[in-house]
């Protein structure tokens, strides 16, 4: 089991300085790796000069002072293990066998310790891996504002008490405000620059790892419905309140903005103002974090078994297609400018970010956690299944088959929980919802009338006018009153 604890350090000027040096130097580095890795790869994929060298034989023939591999970074391409064995190198080994050359070429890059180097060629090889295996877009160079942190391997840094030891770097101190578990040991090192200072996380493994229980040993469980004016709610009624802190703030990042538009570029005063926006920023993360992680604490605590929706969230905050008219010869309206303060919800209620929380803590109490497909979990009646789009009305649920209603939230969190149990085969008995909400008088509109044929024999010329009312047209919602029928 893995956990990371964070804390800032506390350097002095010298430090400080030789780890922005270190930071800008490891930054070009992988820009530059990552320019060699692009090139290989499309001299592989779409070779420039063509695939053949020899028409008559169709051999692969290079120039002597390429590889014998045409996919190879270098000269060298192969390597012999401890068995005799000859093997090709991966792209990163060629990258990595490299660095003494890079340090004879380029003498200040002597100045930087060789952990973060090699950590840095592993980064930009985990990131190529992602892209062939479909999990992440292409590789792009990183900007300064998007570098900032090396990583230290296993047993490279020291501690003692409050005190660590960066390779390169010397001695210094850290606010250790919670000791390393027993039985955790430092797997690696991350030193990462934010605005309010640097700070240190270590990454502690455990090869114990507590037993996850056995569907048969569920005891209690909860589905959740994941929302925007609700954070969470509960298939046991209960409600997690979203504080949206992002919205909170939104008054003075607009102002901060407006303040940096004025200022001019390049200048101090600019970057003090983007300076104070950062720290914004970080104070909105730093209590978001917070909230989740106390969510996720009581959670994992209350129930064995917790079943979400698996939403695709990349989806839902895509961009609407645009709208051509032919006619016209001009984009029609495609409701993306409605849109942009929905994606800013989705943001700040940051779902993924709640669940990954809640799946560490899991796996560190040995409690289960399941997802579900969320098709129709809002449309569909927990009590009799049927399955209507108009079942929803909002934050109301009123079932047109059985006229059961609820908070349709809560309605969705149960639907959930039961797709959870039905798919890990779980028998358990789940307490039945009594709903808070009650129908109220009929409201003034009617719903749409529709004309009918005279029937034979009727005896009035004029035609009949029958009256088509939904439910949702006869029955309201008062939340706090308790239930009673109309009739």
């Amino acid at each position: 089991m893995l956990l990371a604890h964070q804390s800032k350090l506390q350097p002095n000027q010298t430090q400080i300085a030789a780890m922005e040096r270190c930071l800008h130097l490891l930054r070009l580095q992988y820009n530059f790796r990552l320019g060699e890795r692009i090139e290989a790869y499309e001299q592989v994929t779409q070779p420039k000069l063509g695939e053949y060298s020899d028409l008559e034989t169709k051999a692969v023939i290079y120039p002597l002072t390429c590889s014998i591999s045409k996919s190879a970074l270098y000269g060298e391409a192969y390597k012999t293990n401890k068995k005799g064995e000859v093997k090709r190198k991966s792209a990163y080994e060629m990258q990595s066998s490299d660095l003494p050359n890079l340090k004879s070429l380029r003498p200040w890059y002597k100045e930087i310790p060789s952990q973060p180097l090699q950590q840095t060629l592993m980064q930009l090889d985990d990131a190529f891996q992602r892209f062939f295996k479909g999990l992440g877009g292409y590789p792009k160079p990183k900007r300064r504002g998007k570098f900032r942190s090396f990583t230290y391997p296993a047993g490279a840094c020291e501690f003692q008490g409050n005190k660590v030891r960066l390779p390169g770097f010397g001695w210094m101190r850290f606010h250790q405000s919670r000791q390393f578990p027993d039985g955790f040991k430092p797997k690696k090192v991350t030193v990462r620059k934010k605005t309010n200072g640097w700070y240190i996380s270590v990454c502690l493994e455990d090869a114990t790892v507590p037993a996850t229980p056995q569907p048969n040993e569920v005891k209690t469980a909860v589905g959740i419905d994941l929302g925007i004016n609700k954070l969470a709610s509960l298939s046991d009624e209960q409600t997690i309140a979203n504080p949206k802190f992002y919205k909170q703030q939104e008054k003075k990042r607009k102002r901060l903005n407006r303040a940096a538009s004025r200022k001019q570029k390049g200048s101090n005063k600019r970057r003090k103002v983007y300076e104070r926006l950062a720290r914004v920023e970080q104070k909105v993360t730093n209590q978001r974090n917070d909230y989740q992680w106390k969510v996720a604490h009581r959670l994992t605590k209350k129930y064995d078994l917790i079943v979400f929706e698996d939403l695709n969230v990349q989806g839902m905050m895509k961009r609407c297609k645009p709208k051509w008219s032919e006619d016209e010869s001009r984009y029609l309206e495609n409701g993306q400018s409605r849109k942009v303060g929905l994606n800013k919800a989705i943001q700040d209620a940051s779902w993924y970010s709640l669940k990954q929380k809640i799946k560490v803590l899991a796996e560190r109490y040995g409690v289960l956690v399941h997802e579900v497909n969320p098709r129709h979990s809002s449309q569909e009646c927990s009590q009799c299944g049927f399955v209507s789009p108009t079942n929803r009305d909002k934050e109301k649920f009123l079932c047109e088959s059985c006229n059961y209603h609820a908070d349709a939230d809560i309605q969705a969190a149960i639907n959930i929980l039961n797709r959870g149990l039905e798919e890990l085969g779980i028998k358990l008995k789940i307490r039945r919802v009594t709903s808070k909400s009650t129908p109220k008088k009929l409201v003034e509109r009617q719903g749409k009338s529709t004309v009918k044929p005279v029937e034979s024999g009727n005896k009035s010329d004029k035609p009949v006018v029958a009256i088509q009312l939904s439910l949702f047209d006869l029955m309201g919602f008062c939340p706090e009153s308790p239930s009673k029928s109309v009739i």
